[in-house]
């Protein structure tokens, strides 16, 4: 825009003072959509959307829980409640090896499980039979 006259300067400052508001508004709307994103659930939301949209890390995630899952659980099956330090320690050290074990062994483990499940099945029949 050439400014000749008052008049157009007049209309350019208006122009600009609106370019400016306008702008302000999107700064503003921008900053919080951003401050949104911020909020814990909706980080742990786009990390969990970012987690199924990558290939192959749903099947590592998963085994990863379950081994942690089974570890936690033979640790409370195996001492309980245990209140001396060193009984911790076992507990944690056997916690971390049965995790390890399971993430690390899954597919031998639901073979044999489902080896033993058939054979239980089939044994439940027989007896039935009879």
């Amino acid at each position: 825009m050439e400014i000749k006259n008052s008049e157009d300067l007049k209309a350019a400052i208006l122009d600009l003072e609106d370019r400016r508001q306008r702008e302000k508004l999107e700064l503003v709307e921008n900053f919080h959509a951003f401050t949104e994103s911020l909020t814990p659930i909706n980080l742990i939301k786009s990390t969990f959307n970012k987690v199924k949209e990558t290939p192959g890390i749903t099947g590592t995630v998963l085994k990863a829980s379950v081994g942690l899952g089974v570890g936690l659980l033979s640790r409370k099956l195996l001492l309980g409640r245990s209140t001396g330090f060193l009984k911790k320690i076992l507990g944690s050290a056997i916690e971390m090896g049965v995790a390890r074990l399971v993430t690390t062994k899954s597919d031998t483990i639901k073979s044999t499980g489902g080896q033993f499940f058939k054979n239980i099945f089939r044994s439940i029949k027989k007896i039935g039979k009879k």
